[in-house]
């Protein structure tokens, strides 16, 4: 099938705006304040059908068959297929829209922000589902408790002042979480820029970016590489030529070869598998650096220094952020780098 260059923008799109943090109701709210339509036609979005979007494996070019069938023959009844027929798995099917990497992040962060603490929503603090509008709500949290940070607004008579405070202690009291300091907002977002450029500084946006990507999508393969495996399975063919021949030269009496030519199979097929997954390694590779070269560009602005507090920058190079003390800050970038900033 023919790829629709205008649904295919919109699933970008979507796809994109998930990838920088947008809730699905932020993402449905954008789409309908634009005037995109459903695939069907309609004005209104709903999340069954941007989940069921991003969950899709026909937009990187694969096919799942037999996901329903017809259950009875008169009625032309249509039941989803929930083991009752084998369903068939089809790489490359058709043409894709979106790549395997950005796929596959995808599912990644859906499964993240499932995970994500859920507390009844009688709760003080009230940690419910994720909805992306602070970063700091998946990043900050305390030191001393471990307890995620909470965005607070405080009214005095001077006016509004936006802090951020540790759960548990907001919750719980001193007794469970003693040595949790309240923090400004303004403070943090100072503190993380300086220590973003402080990055930056020693390492380029694109090199940041390529090693946060491998180091969270691409399996550690500092084993054998590809070159010492081709060796290896040269030398075992090598192996198995000789010990048939022998086996062929005494006939009948052969089985005293028989192990040692099962332990060489074995070894072989071992090996072809793992230069598979090697090769399938080395294609996810490329693709991260293409998606790194593309996030580069997207925030090419970002290379040469920043002087505000940016989510969606924030959001792609930062996995952490620790509360050391009122004065310090532990910030994990996603390649693993960490800094401790003074706030």
């Amino acid at each position: 099938p023919e790829i629709d260059p205008e649904e295919a923008e919109i699933v970008r799109r979507i796809f994109s705006r998930y990838l920088i943090g947008h809730s699905v109701a932020k993402i449905i709210a954008d789409l309908e304040a634009d005037g995109i339509k459903t695939a069907r036609g309609h004005k209104k979005w709903n999340d069954g059908v941007i989940r069921g979007m991003l969950r899709n494996e026909k937009y990187m070019g694969d096919a799942l068959l037999q996901k329903t069938y017809i259950a009875d023959l008169f009625t032309r009844q249509t039941k989803k297929n929930t083991g009752e027929l084998p369903q068939y798995y089809v790489e490359n099917s058709h043409p894709a829209i979106i790549d395997r990497l950005t796929f596959q992040r995808v599912q990644e962060e859906m499964a993240r922000r499932s995970s994500l603490k859920k507390v009844s929503t009688a709760a003080k603090t009230e940690l419910a589902k994720y909805s992306g509008k602070y970063v700091l709500t998946e990043l900050l949290s305390c030191g001393n408790c471990g307890s995620p940070y909470r965005r607070v607004t405080w009214t005095r008579p001077e006016g509004k002042k936006i802090v951020w405070r540790c759960i548990n202690r907001l919750e719980n009291g001193k007794k469970f979480c003693k040595d949790a300091p309240t923090l400004e907002e303004s403070r943090i977002h100072t503190a993380v820029v300086s220590a973003m450029n402080e990055m930056f500084s020693q390492k380029s946006l694109k090199a940041i970016l390529q090693d946060s990507i491998r180091t969270a999508l691409l399996p550690e393969n500092g084993e054998t590489s590809l070159a010492a495996i081709d060796s290896r399975l040269s030398q075992l063919r090598e192996q198995q030529y000789r010990l048939l021949q022998l086996a062929a030269a005494v006939g009948a009496d052969s089985t005293q070869y028989d192990e040692e030519l099962k332990k060489v199979s074995m070894e072989f097929s071992a090996l072809v598998a793992k230069r598979s997954e090697l090769e399938k390694n080395k294609q996810n590779t490329e693709q991260a650096d293409e998606r790194a070269e593309q996030l580069a560009a997207e925030l090419e602005a970002v290379d040469t220094g920043i002087t505000t507090f940016d989510e969606v920058t924030v959001r792609q190079l930062i996995s952490a952020i620790t509360v050391l003390s009122e004065e310090k800050l532990l910030i994990r970038f996603k390649d693993g780098t960490e800094i401790e900033q003074i706030i």
